[in-house]
Formats: structure tokens, sequence, C-alpha cells
């Protein structure tokens, strides 16, 4: 980060970020971007959810499957924001950020934009290994996709693409009962 103060240009929402991950979580998007609206939803089609290695522990990241989508939250971020989350995330160590071009569902009207917007999402670099997240963080995911409406059968498989289809079914039902 540049330094600890920002313009108010800086601070002005003005750029789109998508979330598949924790930050589906209203709470923990205002507590990590200050700046940050909800704004819409989105899907990121050609792409599937997984879990793999960051620096403590497996953490969701998309990767390219042309069978899979993955549902995501718009953000209207600021570049203060995106500074904030650069660290957060670890980026560009641990993820990268990728630009998409999406069809953008608005919260406030129900209704699709017209014109696809870039967004931008954080993914963890392809060559970090797949492995069992930590139940906790599972819970969060799991919060973020009903709290959004999603599908939560993609985290589902995305589980099971990430550690095989008997050990997501023991961890889900492991997971469910805690």
């Amino acid at each position: 980060m540049a330094g600890l103060f920002f313009t108010e240009a800086q601070q002005k929402p003005d750029r789109f970020y998508v979330a598949y991950g924790s930050n589906l979580s209203l709470e923990r998007m205002r507590s990590r971007c200050p700046d940050a609206e909800a704004f819409g939803t989105a899907v990121i089609p050609g792409y599937r959810l997984l879990f793999k290695k960051s620096r403590t522990g497996y953490y969701a990241t998309i990767e390219q499957d042309a069978n899979c989508y993955v549902p995501a939250a718009v953000y209207r971020i600021s570049e203060r924001d995106e500074e904030l989350l650069d660290r957060y995330e670890g980026c560009p160590h641990y993820y990268y950020k990728q630009q998409f071009r999406l069809s953008v569902t608005r919260l406030d009207s129900g209704s699709k934009m017209r014109e696809k917007k870039w967004c931008m999402a954080y993914m963890l670099h392809e060559w970090r290994g797949l492995g069992k997240p930590d139940t906790d963080y599972f819970r969060i995911l799991e919060e973020g996709y009903a709290a959004w409406d999603f599908d939560t059968d993609i985290l589902g498989k995305g589980l099971a693409d990430s550690i095989g289809n008997e050990d997501a079914r023991k961890y889900l039902a492991c997971c469910r009962k805690g």
C-alpha cells in the first residue's frame, strides 16, 4: 500500500470485484473493504470451484473448466479497497488477479445490465496443491452461498473435485453435524 492516507477519489467505488469465497459474506467484506458496495451477482462461465493450498490452509479458487460455472457476488470497490484486498489475499504471492467480462444482474433492480462489465477476481496459482478446507471456513462459504441464493451443490462439487468423492461425502457429513 502506498501510504496510510487516501484521497477522496481513491475511496470512491469505481471498479467491479467478484467474490466466490469467504468474501460472499457482507460482514467480512465490510471489515476488509470499507468503501465496498454490494452491487449484484454474476456467473463466471467456463470455470469451476476448487480448494487449494495457501499460506494458512486450503481456500476457494477457480480454474478453467469448459463444462462448469461459478456463481459470484459483484461488489463495486475503490482503489483503496483493492489495495486492502491485495494485502488480505496475499497478491501476488498466493493469489493473482484475473479480469473477466461478465453479465451482471443488479441487486437494486434484479435486471441484467445491458453491457457486460469488466470484473476482477482473485485466483490461487494453478500449481498450488488441492486439499481439504477447514470446516469453519467451509461453513462461511455455505452461509455465503445461502445468503446470495447460489446453488450449494457447486460447493460440494468443488470439494469433491479437490479431495475426492468419498472424502467429500465424509467431510460434508461431519461438517454439517458440528
